[in-house]
């Protein structure tokens, strides 16, 4: 990799059996890595001493003291390398070439400051999990690089990424630093668009794959679309820069629609409908978050420490 030097950094809360897999897939990547960074957040649950396996360098911290892009940024302070590899501790690398394949993406193009790559869904997703991950992660055998010229096709899509997998190069992050801290949601998106504001291209990696999907209930995804709603209101900027999220929305509801009838689900218009509506209704009532009082946002949020920290700082 050209004497580049690679951090991985795995956030994790008490993965339970996830600590097992995942240490095993990384013994088997072809890649050297240069450093395992396990930021932790007080896990009881004996995995920390799964990931003694690989010597990764283990730092504590206060569960309260999470925070999505503020605890990643941690790796960038107390390690020093070229490119740093994220992972979530429930997303298991498909192969032993998953991480090189990523990491390639940005040796083999300078300006490119950011790579993800394609999540497939486990053997336990269901129907609309599956699909989650089909459209938001296409099959393919070539990187795909994003700029800030593409906003006019893709609109919000060309921002896309997820630090469930996804590597950066140090020298992009410190051109629009790092990660925003204190953030609710989507820390890794809204780094992407600052990064394509700069000038920096992202990559999508599909031949680079990990396993990771997640069976959300509909209160799951009621609330996960309320932070999405909220963070989009919290950064006019973004929507400003990239368009309306409304028709990205209408194009996957369209395609879950042929999913699900594909797939032989019982009753997929009215299963759609009653998801898409959960979901709708949680990023509109995101979209007016600051009407609400914090504790009311704390309670409908997923992410209940952000609401918790802002309650202090108000």
């Amino acid at each position: 990799m050209n004497n580049l030097r690679v951090s991985l950094c795995i956030p994790t809360l008490n993965p339970s059996n996830f600590s097992r897999s995942l240490v095993d897939a990384i013994k088997q990547q072809t890649l050297k890595l240069d450093e395992i960074l396990i930021i932790d957040s007080a896990s009881n649950d004996g995995s920390i001493q799964v990931f003694e396996e690989i010597n990764a360098n283990i730092i504590s911290i206060n569960r309260a003291d999470f925070d999505h892009g503020g605890t990643r940024n941690l790796a960038f302070q107390l390690s020093v390398a070229d490119i740093y590899v994220f992972l979530t501790q429930d997303a298991i690398p498909a192969d032993s070439f998953a991480i090189e394949n990523l990491v390639s993406a940005l040796s083999e193009n300078p300006n490119c400051a950011l790579a993800y790559g394609r999540q497939a869904p486990s053997s336990q997703a269901n129907a609309f999990a599956r699909h989650a991950r089909l459209f938001n992660y296409p099959t393919g055998n070539e990187t795909l690089l994003k700029s800030q010229e593409d906003v006019s096709r893709l609109g919000i899509k060309t921002a896309f990424c997820s630090n469930s997998f996804a590597a950066y190069r140090r020298s992009a992050m410190e051109d629009i630093g790092f990660f925003p801290d204190n953030t609710l949601f989507a820390e890794d998106n809204i780094a992407a668009a600052k990064l394509l504001q700069k000038g920096w291209s992202i990559a999508y990696v599909p031949q680079s794959v990990v396993i990771h999907s997640h069976n959300y209930t509909l209160i799951q995804d009621f609330r996960r679309y309320f932070d999405i709603g909220a963070v989009h209101s919290m950064n006019r900027w973004y929507m400003d820069f990239l368009g309306k999220a409304e028709d990205e929305g209408m194009r996957f509801v369209g395609s879950e629609y042929d999913y699900l009838k594909q797939a032989g689900v019982t009753l997929p218009l009215l299963r759609l409908i009653i998801r898409n509506g959960a979901r709708w209704l949680g990023y509109k009532t995101g979209r007016l978050q600051k009407y609400f009082p914090i504790s009311v946002c704390r309670y409908i949020s997923s992410n209940k420490a952000f609401w918790g920290r802002m309650k202090i700082d108000n």
